[in-house]
């Protein structure tokens, strides 16, 4: 059963005087029910008005401190769902 954290909420004040938040979260799931080992991943949840939008990767790795690095670099630099997918990969593809 999958397991999500929010490590990070970003509060972001956009031109317009609206404001966005963004919930980073790390993501925990097994591949098999009988493995032990867990993966994890990462989602990212903007809320703007009304709307709510979400990215998700899973399974980017079974290391929690590489996933905790990238979600961390991912606070600071206000990555929005949009922008996940392309940069988890460039991440992963340049050993992060």
């Amino acid at each position: 059963m999958k397991q999500l954290q929010v490590l990070f909420s970003n509060e972001v004040a956009l031109e317009d005087d609206r404001k966005m938040r963004l919930d980073y979260f790390l993501t925990k799931d097994y591949f098999k029910s009988d493995v032990e080992e867990p993966y994890y991943g990462i989602r990212i949840t903007k809320y703007l008005d009304e709307l709510e939008e979400s990215e998700e990767v899973s399974g980017i790795s079974c290391s929690k401190e590489t996933v905790l690095s990238m979600i961390e670099k991912f606070s600071i630099n206000v990555v929005t769902p949009i922008h996940l997918v392309e940069i988890v990969d460039d991440l992963v593809t340049q050993g992060s």
